[in-house]
């Protein structure tokens, strides 16, 4: 986990979410609702972890929840619902009023070293 946080905060390269060749991507916005729930993957070792979050703008990104990969199941689980609801409750008590950012592709959250597409 430290080791992607590195990546991203060293200036390495944050790369495309898994959709292009090769995945499995490094950060992905998942599908609404809640809107504006972003993870970032930690696909190494086995035991797999997925890092729930929010932008409060370009380039800040807030880590909120942890699960393992295991834990959260199958995509569109009712764990997954879960865990996003879980991070847009913890934003709110974060910052109670304050919106995520919101944009339309990648360059717009991560301004430079990014593998820019839209979202």
């Amino acid at each position: 986990m430290e080791a992607q946080m590195t990546l991203w905060t060293a200036g390495e390269r944050v790369y495309d979410n898994g959709k292009a060749k090769p995945g499995p991507g490094f950060l992905k916005r998942l599908k609404a609702p809640p809107p504006e729930i972003w993870e970032i993957r930690v696909t190494a070792p086995v035991s797999q972890a997925r890092i729930f979050g929010r932008f409060a703008e370009p380039d800040t990104f807030i880590a909120t929840d942890m699960w393992t990969r295991q834990a959260l199941g199958k995509a569109k689980s009712s764990t997954w619902s879960k865990a996003m609801k879980q991070c847009e409750t913890d934003w709110n008590k974060l910052f109670p009023g304050s919106l995520p950012f919101s944009g339309a592709k990648m360059s717009d959250y991560v301004t430079e070293n990014c593998d820019d597409f839209t979202l």
